[in-house]
């Protein structure tokens, strides 16, 4: 058992063992572009929503929008780092929000009432990710979700952006610098083995991806140098390519220009009055939601199958008519315990609510997964029709989820085999 997930074991037997009397209550905003979950006050929940959407404008603004099929973006904002840690265990100390994109899910989580730089940093992230195919370094990942977190978007449109981070400036001009040429190479935060290490990784990623924002010269080579990297090249020898310096002298011009005054930009933005809708979630989600989420996750590091097979287990026998409970254990069932088991928790939600996304391409993956099993033709093409229904289905629910467009083409590779 991975060792970063035995802390999971304590937190999801909580869970399950909670008394219903104790269950907290979920809600759900929705608005243009987020679906915002969050076990606080409703009214703490519509401003974090607010902030979302006047964020997004801003970025909008400045960098286009988003693909034609991307979904609203799940925001789960949670009570603590233990709650955190039970969405995305192993996380490392210091850190109170994650980002992820695959293809199973799309979503970022973060601990609510830390600083509005988090929220602000997780989804420049998710901006980040949808602007394309390109592989971006760590530092430029990290940077430029540093950058952005400082934004200001009032309800009037007054915006600003690329402010200085003070505790990222404090900590370069007090602490030890990493060396350059690993911040060049890691690929992220969690390359970096110290709680200290990733903390100035973050402000070296800042300080690096500000020097760079505030010329134009130095922006159309970090586009050159964006593109030899993603060509193969190591990322060192292609910075000193481009921008013909070595990192020891990346190292002198960074710790200069930290040191003086920094430049930021201010924009006009039409008023922002988001229309956000707010909906009680049932009682399974406080048992079932944060689980869920580490059950999509493919990374064996945060994740104990059977524990988490026994907490939907138990939470879908207290809730045996709730869809979120049971599609939850339909995956968990999928992965980790009976293919037949799994069917009949999935069959029981889409009976109760048709139009369930992850429903739908769920029941569509085991179909598929059993037309690949079949011994004749009949058989594949009995499982493969049937796949293709729950697949328009679930595009008829919802053609902007990009988790139905990857199920739609995943199906299509199998099914041309």
């Amino acid at each position: 058992m991975p060792s970063a997930v035995r802390p999971l074991l304590l937190a999801l037997a909580l869970i399950a063992l909670t008394p219903a009397s104790a269950l907290a209550e979920w809600r759900r905003a929705e608005s243009q572009h987020f679906v915002v979950y969050s076990d606080g006050s409703e009214r703490t929940l519509r401003e974090y929503t607010a902030k979302l959407e006047r964020f997004d404008a801003l970025l909008t603004s400045r960098f286009g929008g988003a693909r034609a099929e991307a979904r609203r973006l799940p925001v789960y904002l949670v009570g603590d780092g233990r709650a955190l840690r039970v969405a995305v265990p192993g996380l490392p100390a210091g850190i109170a929000g994650y980002y992820s994109a695959s293809d199973t899910d799309v979503f970022a989580v973060l601990v609510r009432g830390e600083s509005d730089d988090i929220l602000l940093h997780e989804y420049s992230h998710h901006v980040m990710a949808r602007a394309g195919d390109v592989r971006y370094p760590g530092w430029l990942r990290e940077g430029f979700a540093e950058y952005f977190a400082t934004a200001t978007v009032t309800e009037g449109g007054e915006a600003s952006f690329g402010l200085p981070n003070p505790g990222r400036r404090y900590a370069l001009q007090q602490n030890r610098w990493l060396p350059m040429d690993a911040v060049l190479r890691a690929d992220g935060s969690f390359a970096i083995d110290s709680e200290s290490g990733r903390g100035m990784y973050y402000s070296q990623s800042w300080a690096l991806t500000h020097w760079l924002l505030a010329d134009a010269g130095r922006i159309r080579n970090l586009s050159a140098y964006v593109a030899a990297i993603n060509g193969g090249q190591d990322p060192v020898e292609a910075w000193q390519t481009v921008f013909a310096m070595t990192p020891e002298q990346l190292t002198t011009q960074l710790r200069a220009y930290v040191r003086g005054p920094l430049s930021y930009a201010r924009v006009a933005l039409p008023p922002i009055t988001p229309v956000i809708t707010v909906t009680r979630l049932s009682p399974a989600a406080d048992v079932v939601l944060l689980p869920a989420i580490n059950a999509r996750s493919w990374n064996a590091e945060q994740i104990d199958g059977p524990a988490l097979l026994g907490t939907l287990r138990a939470a879908a026998a207290r809730f045996p008519d709730d869809p979120l409970a049971l599609v939850a254990l339909g995956r968990a069932e999928k992965r980790w315990g009976d293919a037949a088991a799994s069917e009949t928790a999935l069959t029981r939600a889409l009976e109760r609510q048709g139009d369930n996304v992850e429903g739908l391409i769920l029941m569509a993956d085991l179909t598929t997964e059993r037309g690949l099993e079949a011994s004749d033709d009949a058989g594949r093409t009995q499982q493969f029709d049937l796949a293709r229904g729950f697949l328009d289905r679930a595009l008829a629910a919802d053609p902007t989820d990009q988790r139905v467009h990857n199920a739609r083409a995943r199906f299509q590779r199998y099914a041309r085999d």
